[in-house]
């Protein structure tokens, strides 16, 4: 009789001890899984942020390009295309081969460098339509400088091909901040054209 009390004494710890291991099999995922949900809703919500402000970059950059042409001011996007930092704007090197420089062969965060390199906050390069510019106000009334867009354009032909001046490739950079470390960054790229009236006889 006491063999038989041992032997399910040792059952049920070796039972008691099979739950245990599978409450612990599923309890530590399921914190790690806890742990994660709000950095993974932080990202998603960083990343709307910088998408919302490179949406407004572009509508900003579009109305002012809109404002230049029917005020006469220019005629063609020649002459406003971001050439430097040298290669930028440029696909292949004289070789042949790619060219790291080129703006699609670089991180937002690269390029944002690239054009502020002393890390001023003021772009040391002519031809940046917008730099670090805030798209909306925080409690005070004030630019929020954490929700930022950058705008430029890059001619679309520089790589080769026949030289047109009324179309362009814009590039908006919209870039979600905490102080100076970068959260969170969206791009998008806008083929512009101009329309060009044509007069009959």
């Amino acid at each position: 009789m006491g063999n038989s009390h041992c032997r399910e004494s040792g059952s049920a710890l070796v039972i008691v001890l099979l739950i245990v291991a599978l409450l612990i099999g599923i309890g530590v995922p399921l914190l790690l899984l806890t742990g994660t949900g709000p950095k993974l809703s932080g990202s998603l919500r960083h990343r709307e942020e910088a998408f919302n402000a490179a949406e407004a970059g572009g509508a900003a950059a579009v109305a002012a390009l809109r404002n230049l042409l029917a005020n006469g001011v220019i005629t063609s996007f020649e002459g406003q295309y971001l050439t430097n930092p040298a290669g930028i704007d440029v696909a292949m090197d004289p070789s042949g081969n790619l060219n790291p420089a080129y703006f699609r062969r670089k991180t937002n965060e690269e390029i944002l460098h690239s054009l502020d390199p002393n890390g001023d906050g003021t772009a040391d390069f002519p031809n940046v339509l917008f730099f670090h510019q805030a798209f909306a106000k925080d409690g005070a009334g004030a630019d929020d400088d954490r929700f930022t867009y950058t705008a430029f354009l890059i001619n679309d032909e520089a790589a080769g091909g026949e030289a047109d001046h009324n179309d362009a490739i814009l590039v908006v950079i919209g870039a979600v901040r905490a102080g100076t470390r970068v959260l969170n960054t969206v791009r998008l790229e806008i083929v512009l054209a101009i329309e060009i009236e044509e007069t009959g006889p």
